[in-house]
């Protein structure tokens, strides 16, 4: 009779623990795969987000430029990304990332082509960055930043890095 009221202890110890972890959402980095952002309409034609998403770990750069048709240089900033309290803060400026379930986008198929992550970086007026499916990198990302994105995957705590990014010409 002991040995079964041991049993019967432990086993609902060990399913009261594991029951939980069973029905707990994905934790909101595993939702934010690697790859180059972009958002929808022309306005935005200069400006991306790269994310590098590696054990759990994310980095992310910002690349504002000038709008479309505009003069300007890109402004750039590489900063690690922390989970506080199940959500996602850009250590560079604080900002939260809200990462979204792309099947309720309207721009789930952009330009036909499949959304597979999409998140709000709360950071300008672009609304949604869009991972499309096969934009694992950007053309115009040089040696020099994919460096700072290594250095930042690869450093622990936060890393935070402005660089001067590509200048613009434009009719404007």
């Amino acid at each position: 009779m002991k040995n079964l009221f041991i049993n019967f202890t432990i086993t609902t110890v060990l399913i009261t623990s594991i029951s939980p972890l069973a029905f707990a959402s994905p934790k909101p980095e595993s939702k934010l795969p690697s790859g180059a952002y972009y958002t929808p309409g022309t306005m935005f034609n200069n400006s991306r987000r790269e994310i590098l998403n590696r054990n759990g770990k994310i980095c992310i750069k910002i690349v504002d430029g000038p709008p479309n048709n505009y003069r300007g240089r890109e402004e750039i900033m590489i900063s690690s990304v922390s989970n506080r309290g199940g959500k996602l803060y850009i250590d560079g400026n604080n900002q939260e990332i809200q990462v979204m379930n792309v099947r309720e986008l309207p721009e789930y198929k952009y330009y036909g082509q499949k959304t597979i992550a999409a998140f709000d970086d709360n950071t300008g007026a672009a609304g949604a960055w869009l991972l499309i499916a096969g934009n694992n990198s950007d053309s115009r990302s040089t040696p020099a930043q994919n460096k700072r994105m290594q250095e930042c995957i690869n450093t622990k705590g936060n890393y935070v890095r402005k660089i001067k990014g590509r200048m613009l010409q434009g009719q404007f």
